[in-house]
């Protein structure tokens, strides 16, 4: 892992030898690096933007050997980073995010769109979300998209017009800066319930509490009637390494406790944030995510400001659950975080995201596993 500096703000392997290769890339780079975007798999075609991205998105066919990436027809929401976006019949669906008003604050936007691929068209939907969807995490499943946590829109935008209304008053700034920082997780009001939006219904549901704490960028997927959580932010600068598994039930989602992700060697595991996870052959794998390594000791020391004077780390570690149970696997060659993650073709491709410094990767990576063999490419 490696470390930029930030001024705001007992794991046995399986006896189980696991082989690891690694083989060129076979999916061509993006054209721009793109990280805290958004993007979804239709078919066989998967798209992706926004984030830094500004307001593009592409398109790249993964059946057609040699494909390049296509600029599809613009975003008309304008420049956001961390929107949500998922994919129903065919449509693509993008919501929320955050982005600069005309004042130069950073706010929460709650609004929602729906592109077509067969005219190459985005529609404004006449709904907004009930949740601010900024570290939130999208998926589908039948004519539904699911959508776990989020920040709370009130506390993050006031934060942000607060420090541009301090302009250049440094004793202001410190302590709106402190007011934030120093509370306890349960009191940012992250989004505890399960949220869903029907398309053909155009209507948002509260589909139940969740048994576990708000969190904001948590890796989150949905396969058949499955669903896995893992980690995220439960305040800011402090993870998670709780993970959790769900599953559709006649009486609603039925969830329960799996077993914390474990530590790599010689580290700690201070949870994750921005991981990308996904499915090959039937094995769920997560990998990549930051962290601020030594935050969660500073948090149950009593530092409410857990990740302060602490250095932000992205990580490569490849994890992957079997019968309940956690093992890594191998690594990236690179630290990797808040890129987009589909599962086609019996592989996880892991599309753009962050390493080290923050900079935007215009790299798309693969991982398969066979329950024996992992490759990385």
């Amino acid at each position: 892992m490696r470390f930029q500096k930030t001024t705001f703000a007992t794991l046995f392997l399986a006896a189980t030898t696991f082989a690891v290769t690694a083989h060129a890339a076979a999916y061509p780079d993006l054209p721009v690096g793109i990280k805290s975007g958004a993007g979804a798999l239709i078919g066989d075609t998967v798209y992706v933007g926004l984030g830094t991205g500004g307001d593009k998105f592409y398109a790249l066919d993964l059946k057609t050997p040699n494909a390049q990436w296509k600029e599809i027809a613009a975003f008309p929401g304008g420049d956001r980073n961390q929107p949500v976006a998922a994919a129903v019949d065919g449509k693509l669906y993008v919501f929320g995010g955050l982005q600069k008003n005309e004042k130069g604050e950073l706010q929460f936007v709650n609004d929602a769109y729906s592109y077509n691929p067969a005219d190459n068209t985005w529609s404004k939907l006449p709904t907004r979300s009930p949740r601010g969807l900024v570290g939130s995490t999208g998926a589908s499943h039948g004519d539904k998209v699911y959508i776990v946590g989020g920040s709370n829109l009130s506390i993050f935008n006031g934060f942000f017009q607060d420090t541009v209304a301090a302009g250049e008053d440094k004793a202001k700034k410190d302590a709106i800066s402190k007011a934030y920082f120093e509370q306890r997780p349960e009191d940012y009001f992250f989004t505890t319930e399960l949220l869903s939006y029907e398309p053909s219904t155009n209507k948002w549901r509260n589909e139940g509490r969740l048994p576990f704490s708000g969190r904001a960028g948590a890796a989150f997927t949905i396969q058949g009637d499955d669903l896995v959580v893992v980690n995220g932010e439960i305040k800011p600068g402090l993870r998670t390494a709780e993970t959790h598994s769900g599953k559709f039930t006649a009486k609603g989602v039925q969830w329960k406790n799996l077993p914390d992700l474990p530590a790599p060697k010689g580290q700690s595991q201070d949870g994750l944030a921005g991981a990308m996870a996904g499915y090959s052959h039937g094995h769920y794998l997560v990998t990549g995510g930051a962290n601020f390594p030594g935050s969660v000791k500073q948090f149950k020391e009593g530092k409410l400001h857990a990740h302060q004077g602490l250095s932000k780390a992205w990580h490569k570690d490849i994890y992957t659950l079997n019968n309940g149970k956690w093992n890594i696997i191998g690594e990236l060659p690179a630290g990797i975080g808040y890129g987009v993650a589909v599962s086609y073709d019996n592989k996880v491709l892991l599309i753009g995201g962050e390493t080290e410094g923050g900079k935007a990767l215009t790299s798309v990576q693969s991982m398969s596993y066979d329950g024996k063999q992992l490759k990385v490419e």
